[in-house]
């Protein structure tokens, strides 16, 4: 597969699945959700992502390092110490950054947000990326394309639960910082498809893999609709 046609597609697997135009984050950025569905986004994404979004970052590093030491092991060593630290946001570990929206936001005990069942769905999504961790690490820029899909969907969110729902800026953070963030660890993700992948032959392949990703990615925010 040349080039143009590999970005391409890739292009396409984003915009079919760009988190700004689910039912979920529109319900929500228009003031229509439950407060039970409030609560579906901290418990599908904190199993999707958000729970273990230091040690995957972590991991990631490593694995960076296994299979080519330097400039995308450095970048994946940023990635962690914004996600367990919130060192370059100036904020804190986005796993705080959530507890944040559940505690002070919504009200909730922490305990509860940790002892959640989330759905099959989210489950699997998580499960595709340790997937790949393990046997493709390759393929990880798969998880900034994720990234990039989520991000205009962080401002609509945090929008709709301060507008209609009266949740300050203080416990949105969750929403803010990523905003920002993900907009990097989108582009630091084609990045990575570009070193990685583009050229080698396995174009089809890690297509198969990210439509998988945003598949289950989407699903998860399917259900937090339900009730």
């Amino acid at each position: 597969m040349d080039k143009a046609t590999f970005h391409n597609e890739i292009s396409k697997i984003v915009a079919e699945h760009r988190l700004d135009q689910h039912p979920y984050v529109k319900l929500v950025n228009q003031g229509k959700a439950t407060h039970e569905q409030l609560k579906g986004y901290p418990i599908q994404h904190y199993e999707m992502t958000v729970r273990d979004s230091a040690s995957l970052s972590a991991s990631v590093f490593l694995r960076m390092q296994e299979i080519e030491p330097g400039s995308p092991a450095r970048g994946a060593a940023k990635s962690f110490a914004e996600e367990a630290l919130g060192i370059y946001s100036d904020s804190a570990g986005h796993c705080d950054l959530l507890f944040e929206l559940w505690e002070g936001g919504l009200g909730l005990p922490k305990t509860q947000l940790k002892k959640a069942v989330a759905s099959s769905d989210a489950m699997a999504f998580n499960g595709c990326m340790y997937r790949l961790l393990r046997l493709k690490p390759q393929f990880i820029g798969a998880i900034g394309l994720m990234e990039e899909i989520e991000v205009d969907a962080y401002r609509m969110l945090w929008k709709g639960m301060e507008r209609h729902y009266g949740i300050g800026l203080q416990h949105l953070r969750f929403f803010t910082v990523h905003y920002e963030a993900d907009k990097e660890h989108g582009e630091a993700g084609h990045r990575t498809i570009d070193h990685f992948v583009t050229g080698t032959g396995r174009e089809e392949e890690f297509l198969a893999e990210a439509q998988t990703m945003a598949h289950f990615f989407w699903k998860g925010f399917d259900a937090m609709l339900e009730v």
